[in-house]
């Protein structure tokens, strides 16, 4: 394969005008041009990536930091992070942290090292505020997604969790429930804390007493949602409405509502948070009313952001909040 200097040669030109004329730079005339990307052609000259990188002092990556890849909610996320790199010409190098605090250090140092123009990561788990604050130490150029460590000073992409559960709770009270309960999902996750305080203030603010069961806690799998759910009503409480935290858990308990041989939504009406539900779901299951999440527009948007801080470095860090939808399905008139 030609080098440059062998191209710049044959041409009968300089270097720099070949640099020029690979990385599509002004500053050359267009006889030369068209003659050193005929020379060019003719060799089927590739550029050393890694030496472009170089030059330009930049590797036209961006690095992606996620729990775990094959998890089908984020399949919206991913393919905002990869439709916007794209779009900028950007390659997406997305790793798998398969929930493990080390894995994803270990891949925060391997993007840190030259090797990406910044860096991507998602989660909102309270172990990760770790991971978070290695990531803002060590690269200028990074955004969070989910994620918001206190008094660290880095560009976000949130969801307004809060809004949403009270958007979701208000609903199940302005159609005529006031035996509402809220199983939450994980309470590791900041996610999960924001949800069930915003079911708490709109109980609060619509005058709704909060009752000893009127909390339950759970987790994101949907057999011990199930199991609370079951629990409640063999204790012989009859909740009419539901809010859950997730929507997996919320089909756990759609589960043990009606094997009680209760009515959806006669008796109880359920309102689930992520809209991530599983084709095969709603084949079984009434079709679960939910908080839509905006992934793929919040995905878009964490690439945009990044690249507006590598392009206006002295720019402060900047917070983006996305708000939930409320998708009315049959669990919920």
């Amino acid at each position: 394969m030609a080098t440059i200097s062998e191209i710049a040669k044959e041409a009968n030109v300089s270097r720099t005008l070949v640099s020029r004329v690979l990385n599509n730079k002004p500053g050359v005339s267009p006889e030369n041009r068209q003659k050193i990307l005929e020379v060019i052609e003719k060799h089927n000259y590739v550029p050393n990536g890694l030496a472009r990188a170089l030059v330009l002092q930049k590797t036209m990556t961006i690095g992606v930091v996620m729990d775990d890849l094959c998890n089908d909610f984020f399949f919206d996320l991913i393919t905002g992070l990869q439709d916007a790199g794209e779009e900028h010409g950007y390659n997406m190098l997305f790793c798998s942290g398969r929930n493990d605090i080390h894995t994803r250090m270990k891949y925060v140092d391997y993007f840190t090292q030259g090797r990406t123009d910044g860096i991507i990561a998602y989660g909102s788990n309270r172990q990760d505020e770790e991971l978070f604050r290695s990531i803002a130490a060590k690269s200028v150029n990074c955004v969070l997604i989910e994620g918001s460590p206190d008094n660290c000073k880095v560009n976000k992409i949130l969801l307004d969790n809060f809004r949403g559960a009270y958007t979701a709770t208000e609903h199940l009270i302005k159609q005529g429930h006031h035996n509402i309960i809220h199983i939450t999902n994980d309470m590791n996750y900041d996610v999960s804390l924001e949800r069930l305080n915003g079911f708490v203030q709109a109980m609060h603010d619509y005058r709704i007493p909060l009752g000893p069961d009127s909390i339950v806690y759970a987790d994101c799998f949907e057999q011990v949602a199930y199991q609370q759910m079951k629990r409640l009503l063999t204790e012989g409480k009859k909740p009419d409405a539901c809010f859950v935290g997730a929507d997996k858990p919320a089909y756990g308990v759609l589960r043990a509502a009606i094997e009680a041989g209760l009515t959806i939504p006669g008796d109880l009406a359920v309102i689930g948070f992520d809209d991530d539900t599983p084709v095969s779901r709603d084949m079984i299951f009434p079709g679960l009313s939910t908080m839509r999440q905006p992934l793929y527009e919040m995905g878009k948007a964490g690439v945009e952001l990044l690249l507006d801080g590598i392009a206006h470095p002295e720019r402060e860090a900047e917070t983006q909040t996305f708000e939930a939808e409320l998708i009315l399905r049959d669990t919920c008139r």
